[in-house]
């Protein structure tokens, strides 16, 4: 069933405008490669707001309407005042990387380099000239790297991870030319009254419009194509205005109240900083050192992983620090081994067999819930 927009009736209703720090707004936007795909949602208020009582929805290629699969509600959570929730689009499993759809988000380990044309050999460049930069593969499979690599990693950014599968609902496979809504409710009212935030323009596709493959800026760049956008500090509300979000209504869309960052780059989620906070924030978050300020260069605790590859069924760990737990996933991110034995020990020893054969990722923590992560072979 479609849930209808009836822009015959917006000229009879007057602007929705959401006053200041008072609902949930986006404050976060990644569109990168393949399926890095995230929305940061902020809690500007001073109560404790419960996310199931919203929704998101895709407006695709200039559509007016959202189809059952391109609306999705968000999980049962209390989001905290003046914190975030991060939403990153449910594919994590490496074995489905010949696919276009099914490409994994980055989780830090993946081999990153220069993109070459598998026909002619020739370097991929983007729409301003610049080598394209993107994961590494061989025959289908994605390879990975021995070190752990934060500024790659998506994944570890994620509160929820959320459509799986395409076909039974894809709100979170947005391209250049999608409006991305945020709601209150499970669907959008017929008069608008629950449109809380709206990225891009709904009822227009810019790849007609100014022949664009996304919205652009002032300067004709790209604004929500292979780019990350950061909500600006002094924005206090969403953007949900009809003149301002309806093409039919002259809605337009050259990134106001954004800040523009590079593609694949996650280093501003999981925290915003905004006028609406009690304090202020840094600008920026590791998934390992919590948030950092934006000059501030991270530097994970170094620990060594013996032996490895392994065959023993026992594991040791030997860190820079004391180690608080140790926990192991396989690559798409199951949670295989927990211990806690190691009473903030900078040594310890975990066994592995229950453990087949293959590659995994051992995470350590140390104080302050920061961890350092490692590949880790069993043979």
């Amino acid at each position: 069933m479609k849930r209808l927009l009836p822009f015959f009736c917006f000229m009879f209703l007057a602007i929705i405008s959401s006053g200041q720090c008072d609902d949930l707004f986006f404050s976060e936007y990644v569109e990168g490669y393949a399926n890095n795909k995230a929305l940061e949602i902020y809690n500007p208020t001073s109560e404790a707001i419960e996310l199931s009582d919203y929704s998101i929805a895709r407006f695709s290629n200039g559509s007016t309407s959202v189809g059952d699969n391109k609306v999705i509600g968000l999980p049962n959570h209390l989001l905290e005042p003046n914190d975030v929730f991060v939403i990153v689009v449910d594919l994590t499993d490496t074995s489905q990387w010949n696919s276009q759809f099914d490409k994994p988000a980055w989780n830090g380990f993946n081999v990153i380099d220069t993109i070459y044309d598998a026909v002619t050999g020739d370097v991929l460049l983007d729409s301003l000239g610049n080598a394209i930069i993107g994961p590494q593969y061989l025959d289908g499979s994605a390879l990975f790297g021995d070190e752990y690599n934060e500024e790659y990693d998506l994944q570890c950014k994620a509160d929820v991870f959320l459509c799986p599968d395409y076909d039974t609902n894809n709100t979170m496979y947005f391209n250049g030319n999608d409006a991305m809504a945020l709601l209150k409710g499970e669907a959008l009212e017929a008069d608008g009254s629950n449109l809380l935030d709206v990225i891009g323009v709904i009822g227009e596709d810019p790849t007609v419009s100014i022949m664009q493959d996304a919205w652009v800026d002032a300067d004709g760049g790209w604004l929500t194509k292979d780019k990350t956008l950061v909500r600006s500090y002094s924005v206090d509300n969403g953007r949900n205005a009809f003149s301002e979000v309806i093409s039919t209504q002259g809605g337009t869309f050259v990134g106001e109240g954004w800040f523009k960052s590079y593609k694949n780059d996650f280093s501003y989620l999981g925290i915003h900083n905004s006028v609406c906070n009690t304090e202020d924030a840094p600008n920026k978050f590791s998934c390992s050192l919590g948030p950092i300020l934006s000059s501030t260069e991270l530097s994970p605790i170094a620990f060594k992983v013996f032996p490895n590859p392994t065959s023993t069924g026992e594991l040791q760990i030997e860190a820079e620090a004391n180690i608080s737990k140790v926990e192991i996933f396989n690559v798409i991110g199951e949670k295989l081994i927990t211990d806690t034995s190691m009473n903030n020990s900078s040594l310890a020893s975990i066994n592995v067999d229950q453990l087949q054969n293959g590659a995994y990722l051992v995470k350590v923590y140390f104080s302050n819930n920061h961890f350092s992560m490692k590949k880790l072979i069993v043979e």
